[in-house]
């Protein structure tokens, strides 16, 4: 009969805990050694990390009302380069949150400092170093994008947006400059298009009168040379069609006119297109770092390090022991 047949099982259950007791007090006792010492490395790397929390946001742009280029002005416009009614996709405003622009003025804002001193700008609460100004500003912006992330849901046009830092309330003054700054740069973008536009429609316009009024100069010479024109069909015919001339024209420059005075208003149009869904909010917990994963990850390394040394010594020696 092998072993283990027939023996009960609380036997065997009694059998096991007596091994691995054996093995904990032999050849575990520098296992549970490796095991404690991991533990505190891990605990001292977890509270000298510094925390790191992370305030978020989510928004969506509404389509401007940019000014509707009429079919028959189409063609001219696109060969200027103008005529697109189309707005931003949510991915542009995702690209453009962290744009050189827009992180550049959170960088240079100064915020409240947590200590009470008087505000500063975020290479200074950050403690960022640099041999001059311009090399602590460079490092200031590539510190600041790594904190700063933003995400486009193309489904629903949303676009979520964080940042973090080492405080709640500066991680939170961060996202609300950055969304400052994002709507006034994309403010600024959309009325240097709406001028290109109304520089467009005004020239348009001056085109539109000088036709029109060439179309009633010749309608009007026309009648002052044929006065009665009833009794002719061609005459008939000929004032018609000039009618019909000057009335195209003078559509033209209605419409044309009409577009110049909505381009110029758009142009001066200052009313923001981001509408904030979630404002950025004051963060409670901290994001960075996962102390409990960091603890754990020590006290395994820990436990498994002592046995491994073992057994590379365990090697070594036998490699050294002379052959009889």
């Amino acid at each position: 009969m092998r072993e283990g047949e027939g023996t009960p099982a609380h036997e065997l259950f009694l059998d096991s805990v007596a091994r691995g007791v054996a093995w904990l007090l032999g050849d575990g006792r520098g296992s549970l050694v490796g095991f404690a010492a991991g533990a505190l490395i891990g605990v001292i790397v977890a509270v000298a990390l510094p925390p790191r929390f992370t305030s978020t946001a989510s928004f969506v742009a509404q389509g401007a009302a940019v000014v509707a280029i009429p079919s028959a002005l189409q063609g001219l416009a696109a060969s200027v380069g103008i005529g697109s009614t189309r707005d931003f996709s949510p991915q542009f405003y995702a690209d453009l949150f962290r744009s050189h622009p827009v992180m550049l003025a959170a960088l240079r804002h100064e915020y409240p400092a947590g200590n009470g001193g008087p505000p500063a700008n975020y290479v200074a609460l950050e403690r960022i170093g640099g041999p001059t100004e311009p090399a602590r500003e460079e490092a200031g912006l590539r510190h600041l994008t790594r904190r700063v992330a933003a995400r486009a849901d193309v489904r629903t046009n949303i676009v979520t947006v964080a940042a973090t830092s080492r405080s709640p309330e500066l991680s939170r003054d961060i996202l609300v400059t950055l969304l400052r700054a994002l709507d006034s740069l994309n403010i600024r973008f959309r009325q240097e298009q709406s001028r290109e536009l109304r520089q467009f429609f005004e020239a348009r316009v001056q085109d539109a009168q000088r036709e029109l009024v060439d179309a009633e100069e010749a309608h009007r010479r026309f009648l002052e040379r044929n006065r009665v024109i009833d009794d002719s069909p061609l005459l008939r015919f000929e004032d018609l069609r000039l009618r019909r001339a000057a009335d195209l024209k003078q559509t033209v420059y209605v419409t044309v006119v009409r577009q110049y005075e909505e381009a110029r208003l758009q142009e001066s149009r200052n009313v923001p297109v981001l509408t904030v869904l979630s404002p950025p909010v004051l963060p409670t917990r901290k994001t960075w770092p996962p102390r409990r994963l960091i603890v754990l990850a020590f006290a395994a390394l820990g436990f498994a390090i002592v046995p491994a040394i073992g057994a590379v010594r365990e090697i070594a020696s036998r490699v050294r022991r002379p052959r009889a």
